[in-house]
């Protein structure tokens, strides 16, 4: 297992610092998770030719969600440029080794009737950016995400999301813990039957009801429980502490933190 941070925490104008003091702790079950926006030239010109080629630290590569959607039709310009936008991504996790490849397979909420088309958009997405990533050697890893009821109906349920991982049998995963807290994921359930295809975890909490972002002792999920299951059925999937700017951590906190995971993880390991 290895323990990381994301760069969501000092937002795109401060991944530069971040990514020096992420490089600086010195430790090889320590690093980053990079946000792979391709949305802004200048921020992925950054990303790309200085900060990833500069970080010596372990990284994992969130991939892009700004101005990126799934669901789009197929042969639309939106579709066409989600894949150019995987393949830079992809390329450059392969070149600099990051872990894995986060995807998100939307962004949006639906009306019911919308729904089929779009999950049919989106499958066709997540086994093609599976075989792209397979065939560099990367990691894709498809998220759970969070429902957002008051603007419509969420892609998959959360039956439907186990479904993902029957109907795409090299498909592999990411819990985010806080989207599951919000959505009432069976954790434990998918871990027992998909432990070995799940790559990593995204570590934050909330109170239930929305999706907030917030220190993982702040919140109704049980942290150190699914840190357990982690450790119980995971072989070595990535955690990644995912905060939003609001929460004003410091760098100590935030190795206190990871070693803390990193404990509740071991203790799974010896049930």
């Amino acid at each position: 297992m290895k323990y990381f941070v994301s760069d969501l925490i000092v937002g795109m104008g401060g991944i530069r610092d971040f990514g020096a003091w992420v490089s600086s702790v010195g430790r090889d079950d320590f690093g980053a998770e990079w946000s792979a926006f391709t949305h802004d030239d200048a921020y992925w010109r950054t990303l790309s030719e200085e900060v990833v080629p500069a970080c010596t630290a372990p990284m994992t590569f969130h991939g892009p969600y700004v101005h990126i959607e799934a669901t789009s039709p197929l042969a639309s310009p939106e579709h066409a440029w989600l894949m150019e936008s995987y393949d830079k991504v992809t390329d450059l996790a392969a070149a600099y080794g990051a872990r894995h490849v986060v995807f998100h397979y939307s962004q949006l909420q639906f009306a019911p009737e919308a729904i089929p088309e779009a999950q049919r958009n989106a499958y066709a997405v997540m086994r093609d950016l599976t075989a792209m990533a397979r065939r560099k050697g990367v990691h894709l890893v498809i998220e759970n995400l969070c429902r957002h009821p008051e603007e419509g109906q969420h892609l998959f349920t959360n039956d439907e999301y186990f479904q993902i991982f029957e109907d795409i049998p090299e498909a592999e995963a990411l819990i985010d813990i806080g989207h599951a807290n919000v959505n009432g994921l069976d954790i434990e359930r998918f871990l027992a039957l998909y432990g070995p295809r799940v790559r990593g975890f995204h570590v934050h909490n909330n109170d239930g009801v929305s999706d907030q972002h917030r220190d993982y002792h702040c919140g109704t999920a049980d942290i150190r429980a699914i840190m357990r299951w982690a450790g119980r059925y995971t072989e070595d999937a990535d955690i990644v502490i995912e905060y939003e700017p609001h929460e004003h951590l410091t760098h100590g906190e935030l190795l206190e933190e990871a070693d803390e995971l990193k404990g509740w993880v071991e203790e799974g390991k010896h049930l």
